[in-house]
């Protein structure tokens, strides 16, 4: 990707099953094996340490 431009990562989830997007296009999509955590709760982002990243506009929406 060329730097110094936006682009837009999405995330659904559907039970256990998470959709992941790259400028509106799915990158893939899994199923969760881990069961740690089961109850509505936070997020997190995580990028590599030797990487500029900027995250703005994050907005979270229940679709249910």
């Amino acid at each position: 990707m060329p730097p110094g431009r936006w682009h837009e990562l999405g995330l659904a989830i559907e039970d256990d099953r998470f959709f992941v997007t790259f400028n509106g296009r799915l990158l893939f999509s899994t199923t969760d094996q881990d069961r740690t955590f089961t109850e509505p709760g936070r997020i997190g982002l995580w990028t590599k340490a030797d990487s500029l990243t900027r995250f703005d506009g994050l907005t979270v929406t229940t679709l249910r």
